[in-house]
């Protein structure tokens, strides 16, 4: 993964048809999941360029403990009005584990993703 800061990612991303959205999103996650969410990151399962010139946007979101898989998905879902955005949701030590046991999606989360949030360096593992 690459972390970057938010001031480069909007420099550049700022006319993309996702920035506004992704913008919205990332304030409504921070509200309602603030001390839970530990990274955000967008990545592409395809190992395609990211951002990707077309939706969908895939979006890890990657949380300190586990979570139900399907429940939080759905309420990423609830808070992107736009339905611009696949998600991805894990706890860490899950994530690790698939990571670990060579998951597909884990391994592009990591070699394609680009950190858009994070708290603490929690993702200093899989920095390139």
């Amino acid at each position: 993964m690459q972390r970057l800061s938010w001031n480069t990612l909007r420099q550049n991303w700022a006319d993309l048809f996702f920035f506004e959205p992704l913008s919205e999103f990332l304030s409504r996650l921070h509200e309602d999941r603030g001390g839970e969410v530990i990274a955000v990151a967008m990545f592409s399962p395809e190992g395609e360029d990211v951002p990707p010139p077309v939706p969908p946007v895939h979006i890890l979101v990657l949380y300190r403990d586990h979570v139900n898989f399907l429940r939080e998905t759905f309420f990423l879902r609830e808070h992107d009005p736009s339905g611009l955005f696949n998600f991805f949701s894990y706890g860490l030590p899950d994530f690790q584990n698939m990571y670990r046991e060579s998951n597909p999606i884990a391994h592009q989360a990591v070699k394609t993703g680009l950190i858009l949030f994070e708290t603490d360096s929690e993702m200093e593992d899989f920095i390139t």
